[in-house]
């Protein structure tokens, strides 16, 4: 190969690879603006904050019939993130940034103790706790964010924290065994309060869209009296649902993917 050649070749590869950055760099742009809406929606819209309302009071609800039931210790289990505190500014500065999630920025943020309450829950767990009720916050959070969550969540007037009920992931985002280990020491769970599905149990971890909403309809007559949701649209499992190893394809192929995922009206002239 001549010395000619050899300059061209590389030239080639070089345009080639910057073509490649440029286009990955738009959709990483994209992506990032897609999601700019849906923490403007979670921060802004007064619909946002009514129907976390509603959710905690139909909880209460369902946590006053079940508690009057004698013969039990009646247990709450919650989520933490975009279930009791909202970490909304940490995804408006990643879509600033056109940054992914990290677990280093993740716990940066956690560290920061800036989380804020969601509307009602502190309401709702104060509830629990004076009324005979034991709540037990299982939260993916890291073991090492053990002491800035607690701070967080104590600050914002959240009951009941200790090393007992407060659950952190120290080896899976499994939330099965922390909920097992929840019922051997003899309490009834009688609510779950979360914002993803894997926050009622493993049926639906690691499993796609499809197996997700037939588990909503195998299970429908739990929500609203056992099983209570509040809307995430900003990140979660729902999204990693939408294709197989979506976690680890590039910027350019999520795009792709979300949009391939679109039911889409069929306009015809």
């Amino acid at each position: 190969m001549t010395n000619a050649i050899k300059f061209m070749f590389c030239v080639t590869l070089f345009s080639s690879l910057c073509a490649c950055t440029s286009r990955e760099q738009q959709a990483d742009q994209r992506l990032a603006d897609q999601s700019i809406l849906a923490v403007n929606w979670m921060q802004q819209s007064a619909e946002y904050q009514a129907i976390a309302l509603q959710t905690f009071k139909f909880a209460t609800s369902a946590f006053q019939q079940a508690a009057s039931k004698e013969g039990h210790s009646p247990a709450v289990i919650v989520d933490l993130d975009e279930t009791m505190i909202d970490n909304s500014a940490y995804q408006a500065w990643a879509a600033q940034q056109q940054l992914p999630f990290t677990d280093a920025t993740w716990s940066q943020w956690t560290q920061a103790k800036q989380a804020l309450a969601i509307p009602g829950a502190v309401d709702f767990a104060r509830y629990v706790e004076s009324h005979g009720g034991t709540i037990f916050y299982v939260s993916n959070r890291a073991e090492h964010d053990r002491q800035a969550t607690a701070e967080n969540l104590l600050a914002l007037g959240f009951p009941g924290i200790s090393a007992q009920t407060l659950l952190l992931n120290t080896s899976s985002s499994n939330k099965q065994a922390r909920f097992d280990s929840i019922r051997a020491k003899g309490y009834q769970v009688v609510v779950y309060v979360g914002d993803n599905l894997n926050d009622f149990g493993q049926a639906t971890w690691h499993k796609d869209n499809s197996q997700r909403r037939n588990f909503v309809t195998q299970n429908s007559e739990k929500f609203g009296t056992e099983y209570f949701i509040l809307p995430n649209p900003s990140y979660g499992d729902w999204e990693s649902g939408l294709r197989r190893d979506y976690s680890k394809m590039t910027p350019s192929a999520k795009l792709q993917a979300r949009e391939q995922a679109l039911r889409v009206w069929k306009r015809t002239p």
